[in-house]
């Protein structure tokens, strides 16, 4: 599974990335230095990342054939779905890096 950090920078600081997406991000931008934060999944809080409309939705409630049109069941045909993903919460683990 990857890991998952938060930036320092104001480039979407509410959302966790893999440190090759930062990487490129700070390629593209020109950044030399940048602080990130280790990612943690949190469990139980009732809310998923969805990865088609990249917004975090309820559990329960936004998610599914009835709430959605683009659900797609991993295992084709019902269940949980391909695009739901966890939520992230930022820890205390700072790391920097540098290109």
């Amino acid at each position: 599974m990857a890991k998952y950090y938060f930036s320092e920078d104001k480039y979407n600081d509410d959302r966790a990335y893999t440190i090759n997406h930062l990487l490129d991000y700070m390629k593209r931008h020109h950044i030399e230095k940048m602080d990130i934060f280790e990612a943690k999944r949190v469990i139980g809080s009732g809310y998923f990342y969805c990865k088609y409309y990249d917004e975090i939705g309820t559990s329960g409630e936004s998610c599914g054939k009835k709430w959605c049109e683009n659900y797609k069941p991993n295992n084709g045909i019902n269940g949980r779905c391909r695009y739901y993903g966890y939520v992230y919460e930022r820890t205390d683990v700072k790391i920097t890096l540098e290109i």
